[in-house]
């Protein structure tokens, strides 16, 4: 209001000039030298000015309602400054960067502190202020995998942003959603922490040109084309000295050079280091005495022993960071409670990558050590108070192992122990389920109603541990079961029960996983959501392998379907793998296949794209990467469209 007063007065001072010639003090004698000029600018700029106020009105309305922002994050005091935070930073506020990326020099290797890093630039004041406090952190993860439950992340996203609760079945629809809302609101920060797969992130870059993107992985090449990559590696001799002495009582500067070159000033380590010798003079241990004995373990039983001379850790060298970390993690289980070394080694049974459910893992500790509840997340504290792994209180509580670490657990378990583990989980897992019924004397017959299972995890992972426990032939009817496959494609879409069936491995499994991959495009998300099974229905009745599991199904559904009074027409020939889609319609003018066929190519003309190039993975149907040129010009002839 301020503002529009001083223009209205400036506009009606040079109106008044138009028709006198009176001098005026100062600078404003301009707009008595230039009335008429003067009046056009000054009406022009409050024309922009009201314009711009509105606007800003606008976004101010549209996100009155919008849920509070969260607080900052809080920073750990152990954590220290480093260039990488500030180029982040300087990244992130500049306005010309959409998207900024957070990566490892060494492609795949974790514990560098990408997502430290990304939580220190959210607490930044800078950041703060350039986007008011609109700064959001979400968690993605290994186990958001396929169209469904990519899209539940989006529609979760955009609830925790705007409050809107429409939800999609198609990421890319849910994506756009979002991005359309994030294009009303002013200036937002939305951080996508540890993504894994390009389809993960897609949905998040569409639309929202006031929302920078900052991306956290381990996968550089997820990461769109002209993101600025900030990467994260080993620490200077000075953050490592200040990590490894946090909070520690002054140590005797040999043995500090000494940690510091075993460690390699690899973060993950100098961090488990710092813990396990604070634990160690917790107990009334020697500061000097303590880290003596963290070193010499290092040297004993780390890479250095047997690989090099040198007592330095080559923190490029994967099988150096593991010895280094067998070393410090058999230090660490030391200080664990009785059992505590067996109750932490028995972690080693989860799926890599994965968040492992407490709950899930404390009943195992319950069958295997007698633990309770309370004495399994008592247990789940420690461990994370020795950075042996990282306990995340959401959802009930998930535990995450470093993948390093969980390959030292699997070898010290040894192949025997992991088989009693896996057929431990797997027992666990059925005694919360009712029996299962025969579909149809020629159909599969599981022991339990695993299509109950109410476990993300489980869910995911069940093939694999009825496998790793010697249960190949109810993995292969757990996996060929009808209603198994339509619960894995409600969940997690039409590559999950395809997936599980090639697991197994078998001649009919395999069978019947073709018989899924050539269905295997016409099976994404479809309103009413219902009508997926009657399409994954109609594909499969005609196949003798499918057709009185289909029937029997049928017959129990108390939901509209749609049956078949014949063989669908186009049913596809046996020699036919998989019908390729995912990229926009137009023409391929080019192909290429590996030479171990483990990607195939096209290069033409799509839509409105003059040049584009697609890469596909052959196995599962799915668009791995895609360049596009730029679009055609207006008016020029349309292109040939063909489907494929």
């Amino acid at each position: 209001m301020a503002t529009a007063s001083a223009v209205a007065i400036l506009a009606g001072l040079a109106t008044n000039e138009a028709s006198a010639s009176r001098r005026w003090p100062g600078a404003l004698d301009v707009l008595r030298q230039h009335p008429w000029p003067s009046l056009g600018v000054i009406a022009l700029l409050g024309l922009v000015l009201s314009r711009l106020m509105e606007r800003l009105q606008k976004h101010a309305a549209v996100s009155a309602n919008d849920p509070p922002p969260p607080p900052p994050p809080n920073v750990p005091g152990w954590v220290i400054d480093r260039a990488e935070a500030d180029r982040a930073i300087v990244a992130v506020c500049s306005r010309r960067r959409r998207a900024v990326g957070i990566t490892t020099a060494l492609e795949g290797a974790g514990g560098f502190g990408k997502t430290t890093l990304a939580e220190v630039v959210c607490a930044s004041r800078r950041v703060r202020r350039r986007f008011r406090g609109r700064v959001y952190i979400v968690t993605v993860g290994r186990e958001v995998r396929g169209r469904a439950a990519i899209s539940a992340k989006v529609s979760e996203v955009t609830r925790f942003i705007t409050g809107d609760t429409v939800t999609f079945d198609d990421p890319a629809l849910a994506g756009a959603h979002l991005g359309r809302l994030l294009d009303q609101r002013r200036r937002t920060l939305l951080v996508l922490d540890d993504v894994w797969e390009q389809e993960q992130l897609e949905p998040f870059l569409a639309g929202g040109t006031r929302c920078v993107r900052l991306v956290t992985t381990r996968i550089p090449a997820v990461l769109p084309a002209g993101t600025e990559r900030v990467q994260v590696d080993e620490m200077s001799p000075a953050q490592a000295r200040q990590v490894l002495t946090w909070d520690l009582p002054p140590l005797p500067e040999e043995l500090t050079q000494g940690l510091l070159e075993a460690t390699g000033r690899w973060p993950l380590l100098l961090r488990m280091t710092n813990r396990l010798i604070a634990a160690e003079v917790g107990t009334g241990a020697g500061p000097a005495a303590a880290a003596e004995g963290s070193l010499r373990r290092l040297l004993e039983r780390g890479p250095t022993v047997v690989d090099s001379t040198s007592t330095a850790l080559n923190v490029d060298d994967p099988k150096q960071r593991k010895k280094a970390v067998r070393a410090t993690v058999e230090a660490a289980t030391r200080l664990l409670p009785t059992g505590g070394r067996e109750r932490f080694a028995e972690l080693g049974v989860f799926a890599a990558h994965e968040a492992i459910p407490v709950a899930l893992a404390a009943q195992q500790w319950q069958v295997t050590g007698g633990l309770s509840q309370e004495q399994s997340r008592d247990m789940c504290r420690t461990l994370d108070g020795l950075s042996l792994l990282n306990l995340n209180t959401a959802g009930g509580g998930q535990l995450t192992l470093h993948d390093v670490i969980r390959d030292y657990l699997r070898g010290d378990l040894g192949s025997q122990r992991l088989l009693e583990l896996n057929t431990t989980l797997v027992d666990i897992a059925t005694a919360k389920l009712a029996p299962a019924t025969q579909l149809a004397p020629s159909a599969p017959q599981p022991r339990a109603a695993w299509w109950e299972l109410t476990d993300g995890y489980l869910l995911d992972h069940l093939i694999d541990h009825l496998l790793a426990a010697g249960s190949a032939e109810e993995a292969e009817n757990v996996a060929g079961d009808l209603r198994w496959v339509e619960a894995r494609l409600h969940r997690r879409g039409p590559t999950a029960p395809w997936r599980d069936l090639v697991k197994v491995g078998t001649p009919a499994a395999a069978e019947r996983a073709n018989d899924l991959a050539r269905a295997a495009h016409l099976l994404g998300p479809t309103q009413p959501t219902y009508a997926l099974i009657s399409i994954l229905h109609s594909r499969l009745e005609p196949l003798p392998g499918w057709h009185d599991q289909v029937t029997a199904r049928q017959n129990q559904s108390t939901l509209p379907c749609l049956l078949n009074q014949w063989a669908p027409p186009d049913l596809p020939s046996p020699v036919h793998l998989r019908t390729l889609t995912g990229v926009d319609r137009g023409r391929v003018d080019q192909l290429a296949i590996a030479p171990d066929g483990g990607w195939l190519a096209a290069f033409g003309r799509f839509e409105h794209y003059r040049r584009a190039v697609w890469i596909w993975e052959p196995a599962t149907g799915t668009v791995t990467a895609g360049w596009r040129s730029h679009r055609t010009a207006p008016g020029s002839p349309p292109q040939p469209k063909v489907e494929r």
